[in-house]
C-alpha cells in the first residue's frame, strides 16, 4: 500500500503551486492546473475507497485502516483549505488580450474553474462524511467486539466454575449412592437379624399327652413320693425334664397362637410346667387346677409365657 504522508505532502504542494500560478497564467493554463487538482483529489478519493476495503479485513488490518482513515481525513481538510484559497485566486485571473472577446473568454475560464473547484469540494465533503461514518462504524465494531469478548470471557469462566461444581456434585452423588447401598445392605442384615431375634423371642413350644407318653418322650420326669409294701412309689409328682428336646413339641408364635387344642374333651388335663392356669380360659376348671374342654385359650400371652417357653399339658 502507498504511504499516505508522502503522498499528502506531494498533493498539497501541487495544490499550493497550482493556486499561486493561477494569477499569473492564461485561462488555458488555469484550466490545466484545475484538471491536475481534480486528478489529485480523485487520487485521494481512491485512497479513501481503498481504506473502506481494509475495514472488512482482519482485526489487525482494521487497526491499520483506522490510522489511515484518520490521516486521510486530515489530508482532506488540508486540501479543502487549499481549495478555498484557489477559489479566491480565480477572481484575479489576468487577461492579456485587450479585446472584448478575450475578456469574455477569460470570464468563461474563471467560471469554469470555479465550477470545477465547487464540484471537487462537494466530492471532497462527501468523502469526508463517508470517512467519518466509516470511522464511527469501526469504533462501534471495536467497542462491540470488546464488550462481546468481555461477556464471552465472563460466560466461559462461569461455565468452567459450573463444570467444576457439577463434577464435585457428581462425585458426591456417587459417594452417597455407595453409602446408600451399604446402608441398604446393613439395614437388610439388621432387619433380618431383628426379625430372627423377634421370631426367637416369641417362639414357644407346647405339647399335650398322656403321662406315660410324656415320660417316654423325656419331656417330663417324676419326683418325690414314698415306697409302699410293693416297692411302688406313691405320691410322685411330674415335673418338666431338665433337658428338653424341641422336636418333641409343637412350635408356635405366642403372638399368633392363642388357642391350643386338647385331644379329648371328656378327659381332664393339668399343666405340668410352671405356667399360670389362671391365665387361660377353658370350658371347665376344677378346684385342683385341672380343666376340661376342647381347647384352652390364653388370655395374656406375655404373662402366661413369661415363666417358660415350654408348655407341658398332661392328661390325667
Amino acid at each position: 500500500m502507498h504511504r499516505l504522508p508522502s503522498r499528502q505532502r506531494a498533493i498539497a504542494t501541487t495544490v499550493v503551486l497550482a493556486a499561486l500560478s493561477v494569477g499569473a497564467c492564461t485561462d488555458s493554463a488555469s484550466k490545466a492546473r484545475a484538471d491536475s487538482l481534480s486528478a489529485a483529489l480523485a487520487l485521494a478519493s481512491a485512497e479513501r475507497d481503498s481504506l473502506q476495503g481494509l475495514m472488512q479485513g482482519a482485526s489487525a488490518d482494521k487497526d491499520r485502516a483506522l490510522v489511515q482513515v484518520v490521516e486521510a481525513s486530515r489530508f482532506a481538510d488540508e486540501v479543502d483549505a487549499e481549495l478555498r484559497q484557489v477559489r479566491g485566486l480565480t477572481s484575479k485571473v489576468a487577461v492579456n488580450t485587450s479585446d472584448e472577446s478575450g475578456k469574455t473568454e477569460a470570464a468563461a475560464a474563471q467560471k469554469d474553474i470555479l465550477d470545477r473547484l465547487k464540484q471537487m469540494r462537494q466530492r471532497l465533503n462527501a468523502r469526508q462524511a463517508q470517512v467519518r461514518a466509516l470511522l464511527d462504524t469501526l469504533k462501534t465494531m471495536r467497542a462491540d467486539s470488546t464488550a462481546a469478548a468481555s461477556l464471552l470471557a465472563d460466560l466461559n469462566a462461569r461455565l468452567q466454575q459450573r463444570d467444576k461444581e457439577i463434577a464435585v456434585f457428581q462425585e458426591e452423588i456417587r459417594s452417597l449412592r455407595t453409602q446408600n447401598a451399604q446402608l441398604t445392605a446393613e439395614k437388610a442384615v439388621l432387619t433380618d437379624t431383628v426379625k430372627a431375634m423377634d421370631v426367637r423371642e416369641n417362639r414357644v413350644f407346647y405339647t399335650v399327652g398322656a403321662r406315660r407318653q410324656l415320660l417316654n418322650d423325656g419331656v417330663v420326669m417324676e419326683e418325690g413320693g414314698s415306697r409302699g409294701l410293693l416297692i411302688v412309689k406313691l405320691g410322685k409328682t411330674l415335673v418338666p425334664a431338665r433337658t428338653l428336646d424341641e422336636g418333641r413339641f409343637t412350635r408356635a408364635d405366642r403372638r399368633e397362637v392363642l388357642t391350643i387344642p386338647l385331644p379329648r374333651s371328656d378327659r381332664a388335663y393339668r399343666i405340668v410346667s410352671r405356667h399360670d392356669v389362671g391365665l387361660i380360659e377353658v370350658a371347665k376348671k376344677e378346684k385342683d387346677g385341672s380343666f376340661r374342654g376342647e381347647s384352652l385359650r390364653i388370655t395374656d400371652p406375655a404373662k402366661f409365657w413369661g415363666p417358660s417357653r415350654y408348655l407341658i399339658i398332661v392328661e390325667k
